[in-house]
């Protein structure tokens, strides 16, 4: 088949035109695999059979919502559905009727869903049978901001019956649609708010999505020359992120584009990994999209003896592995790399989608980035600390969000520091690559004056496979001191001694990389948790750093109130 890659954003008008375009060239070939409920089966539809099939569902659905939502601003949200092929059809049938699509995770509190609907003004509201009598007391209205919104059920269509009737129908069209516009809004994605705590609804219009495709992931340089890794029809990628995640449409929408297929899982497969071996099986995926704990999960199961396996030939055979989220330590990365498999690591945030697709094989905490000559022109590296950059991203740069400048230009910062300088050759980088150091909001300042900047250094420490993370502290304080959670299936192997030794060590390397004043020298200064304590940690797997403060003041308290002479790690007196 002759690979086809769009020229620009601006062939089309929307996601759901270039979808159309796509499916009337690719009509019988396969669109998405999915699971059905938790078993280890699974179905396809083809591009054709999609495309019916919510053309169908948009013409069932639009005397319901058109009379009602206002498409130029109001969103259909869509709350508490477990089944993420349930969620692409809403998702396309929406997008057919000209409207915005809203999914809320049901892994959302009641707090942050009421937080979300008063801060995205819904239409109408489509919830899961299950989330409607159980959570909604099956009212037919709800209120948001002094509203009362419609609330109706999106039935468990039986997609077997829905594929021998919408291909059997004759009514390919849709009246009553304005089609949108570039500029028009397509979806809104939550964010999990990582630093607040508080999720964020970010809307994002069809140009937003559109051109990171286009221009940052399929014409990509790095993409272009990479012949081998080149994404084709033919591919087909496992993506074991939850659909309502921005990074598992972007995907979807990316294998799309080209007319690849996608393989989805009935929900969130994080907890069933054998969902995951099960499907690579059958499918033989190229292209896999993987949050960090399952690529740790895949270094486990690669650590025993099954180089027989089909598993384990299904892993070697898929050309590159992603993650989203948390970072991959770089011991697993480097473990999982030694086994042949490459691994990609995209700078990307949820306000302006991915600034760069690296295609060579880098560990997964590698924070080094060269940034695409696309989007290099709309970026601006503003100093913020001597050899180190805030990262801010041009108000005019086609992949912002809708309404996400936080500069009276329209300006976005990013919140991201990063520096030029190499650490190993103490060289500034060839031109557009940077090295990602933190937040702005993760920084804090000592009593002396001196900012401290915790990432790259938490990071280096969790390298240690006996650490599952680990948070640095010292606001206003004499010296910056670490809270060290171990991962309890790796630490029961060692020896208290051992595990002593070993978060000693880790410090003691991640010391070396930081401005003395960043060091943590004095061993009472570091505490590890009990094994039967975590610390905190975000829906992207990341430290919550307010929780920490909060859940364990006691502890940080008696650090600092003890520092003075007193002793740590059996009697240890220096790292």
């Amino acid at each position: 088949m002759v690979q086809k890659i769009p020229k620009s954003f601006t062939d089309y008008t929307s996601i759901i035109q270039a979808f159309q375009i796509v499916a009337a060239e690719n009509k019988d070939r396969p669109f998405v695999h999915y699971q059905q409920s938790n078993l280890c089966e699974y179905k396809t539809l083809t591009y054709n059979e999609f495309d019916k099939i919510t053309t169908y569902l948009a013409n069932e659905w639009a005397p319901v919502l058109l009379p009602v939502v206002n498409t130029s601003k109001q969103c259909v949200a869509s709350l508490g559905h477990e089944s993420s092929i349930q969620s692409l059809l809403m998702a396309f049938t929406v997008w057919k009727l000209s409207l915005i699509y809203f999914p809320i995770s049901v892994w959302c509190g009641e707090m942050a869903i009421t937080h979300l609907l008063k801060h995205s003004d819904p239409g109408y509201i489509i919830a899961s049978k299950s989330y409607f009598k159980t959570n909604l007391q099956s009212a037919p209205t709800l209120s948001v901001n002094s509203k009362s919104i419609p609330i109706t059920l999106w039935p468990e269509y039986d997609i077997d019956h829905l594929v021998t009737v919408a291909t059997g129908s004759k009514n390919d069209t849709i009246t009553g649609v304005v089609p949108p516009d570039l500029n028009s809004i397509a979806i809104i994605l939550v964010t999990g708010g990582s630093s607040t705590g508080i999720p964020k609804a970010i809307r994002y219009s069809n140009r937003t999505f559109l051109y990171t495709l286009i221009h940052i992931s399929l014409r990509h340089e790095d993409q272009l020359n990479h012949g081998p890794l080149f994404m084709k029809p033919e591919d087909i990628w496992l993506v074991a992120t939850p659909v309502e995640r921005i990074s598992t449409f972007y995907i979807f929408l990316w294998s799309m584009l080209l007319g690849a297929s996608t393989v989805i899982f009935h929900h969130d497969p994080t907890l069933a990994m054998q969902n995951v071996f099960e499907a690579g099986k059958i499918y033989k995926p190229t292209w896999v999209l993987l949050p960090a704990n399952l690529l740790e999960k895949v270094s486990e199961y690669l650590q025993q003896d099954c180089s027989s396996d089909d598993i384990s030939n299904t892993i070697k055979g898929v050309k590159m592995w992603m993650t989203a989220g948390a970072p991959v330590g770089q011991s697993i990365a480097k473990f999982l790399m030694s086994r042949g498999l490459q691994m990609s690591i995209a700078y990307a945030a949820s306000e302006f989608g991915s600034l760069c697709i690296p295609f060579e094989n880098k560990p997964g905490n590698d924070s080094r980035y060269r940034f695409s000559d696309v989007s290099l022109p709309y970026l601006l590296f503003e100093p913020f600390d001597q050899g180190i950059y805030q990262l801010i991203v041009r108000g005019n740069y086609p992949g912002l969000a809708t309404g996400v400048g936080n500069r009276p230009n329209g300006d976005y910062e990013t919140g991201d520091l990063f520096t030029n300088i190499n650490e190993s050759t103490s060289k500034v980088e060839e031109y557009g690559t940077w090295t990602l150091i933190g937040r702005m909001v993760d920084t804090f300042t000592l009593q002396n004056g001196k900012r401290v900047y915790p990432t790259l250094m938490e990071l280096k420490i969790s390298n240690e496979d006996i650490i599952q993370n680990c948070i640095i502290v010292g606001e206003n304080k004499k010296c910056a001191a670490v809270l060290i959670g171990l991962a309890q299936n790796k630490a029961v192997k060692y020896s208290p001694t051992e595990m002593i030794s070993k978060v000693c060590e880790a410090v003691r390397r991640a010391n070396k990389r930081v401005p003395i004043h960043s060091a943590i020298n004095v061993p009472s200064m570091v505490y590890t948790l009990p094994l039967d304590k975590k610390l905190p940690i975000t829906d992207k797997g990341t430290v919550f750093r307010k929780g920490v403060n909060s859940d364990f003041a006691q502890e940080i308290n008696q650090l600092y109130e003890g520092m003075e002479g007193r002793k740590f790690f059996g009697g240890l007196d220096k790292l």
